[in-house]
């Protein structure tokens, strides 16, 4: 027998997703000339990224989107690695060392933000794995849905 009308229970990890996004950078901050876009991140791609990252490694990536907030068309950076789809940065060594970062975002144009969804450590060879996609592709369409809100 099916409970219509009854709401199904979210996940703990969904509810705080849902109230946690939180501001990285704003338009016109930072050193001159200033970031052109936001930077905003849900607070699970936080968790997600000090999960794999030491500290110091983790703020090498939050400089490569600062970098990132700087250029006219994020999606085109010259300054960074970026791959389409759901938008990838791709960093591996250097600060890294041996780690292979991904960190997957959209770019809100209308809002002129870079949202960050979340970050893994690529494992395998090839392409990202199918069920990070998904989740990522979720998560995107949560926050084009309005699900997400952040304090700009």
């Amino acid at each position: 027998m099916q409970n219509i009308g009854v709401r199904q229970p979210m996940l703990q990890k969904e509810r705080e997703v849902k109230k946690r996004m939180l501001v990285g950078a704003k338009v016109g901050g930072g050193s001159p000339p200033g970031y052109e876009w936001n930077v905003v991140y849900l607070s699970v791609a936080r968790d997600e990224a000090l999960k794999f990252l030491e500290e110091h490694q983790y703020e090498h990536l939050v400089d490569q989107f600062r970098a990132l907030a700087r250029e006219k068309d994020p999606t085109h950076p010259a300054t960074v690695d970026v791959t389409s789809g759901c938008w990838e940065l791709r960093e591996k060594g250097g600060p890294l060392g041996k780690i292979n970062a991904r960190v997957f975002f959209v770019v809100d144009k209308e809002d002129r933000s870079i949202v960050i969804l979340g970050a893994v450590k690529k494992e395998a060879e090839g392409s990202t794995p199918r069920a990070t996609k998904r989740l990522m592709k979720t998560r995107q369409r949560k926050y084009l849905n309005g699900e997400y809100k952040s304090n700009l």
